[in-house]
């Protein structure tokens, strides 16, 4: 039976698809210890991060602010090699999972990302071609949590809120998605994502 209620499948990226390692290469970046989901906190609320995710900064600028706020003093050459390679690659099945939403729903990405990844993400982990509608936080200004993501993302498509199935790996991303009427559960992996996704029967 097909859901009639759902008409866009929406996916975040990193740690969803992407994997993104251990939380290491973040404690590193961070200057930061303890658990993944602290470190998470404190890297959606970075001045730093929000400014470069939402395409205000440039990498350069970003690859001196992020250092100096956390209270680093990594050379910022080796700052950006590490921060480009960060993202892995895609979880295996990925991308196969994507393809196996029905084509009658409008596959989107709403991932906060940035000019260092994006392109990585798009040609070389080759999600490119794979969705309707690409929503990536540098392109549009604005970053998750913000609720002006959300409101540009429901703009564009044109569809009732409850009418977007979205899942993302951080919880405060979520909430705000939940606040607007959305879909929204949260996952970690392709395995997650599928149970939600074949719980609306959307594949």
């Amino acid at each position: 039976m097909e859901n009639t209620e759902i008409s866009v499948v929406m996916f975040d990226l990193g740690n969803v698809l992407v994997d993104l390692g251990d939380v290491d290469k973040m404690h590193e970046m961070l200057n930061t210890e303890g658990e993944e989901s602290d470190v998470w906190l404190k890297w959606l609320r970075s001045p730093s991060v929000a400014a470069f995710d939402s395409g205000k900064i440039t990498f350069d600028q970003f690859a001196m602010r992020l250092p100096q706020e956390v209270g680093s003093n990594v050379d910022k050459e080796a700052f950006k090699k590490a921060f480009k390679t960060w993202p892995k690659g895609l979880f295996t099945g990925a991308l196969e999972l994507v393809q196996s939403v029905k084509p009658n729903y409008h596959r989107a990405i709403l991932s906060n990302t940035n000019a260092a990844h994006w392109s990585r993400l798009m040609n070389e982990m080759g999600l490119a071609g794979n969705f309707h509608s690409y929503f990536a936080s540098h392109l549009i200004g604005s970053v998750k949590p913000d609720r002006s993501i959300y409101d540009y993302v429901l703009d564009a498509l044109q569809v009732a809120p409850e009418k977007i199935l979205f899942i993302d790996d951080n919880q405060v991303n979520i909430d705000m998605a939940q606040t607007l009427g959305i879909q929204a559960h949260r996952v970690k992996g392709v395995e997650e994502a599928k149970n939600v996704l074949n719980s609306y029967n959307v594949l």
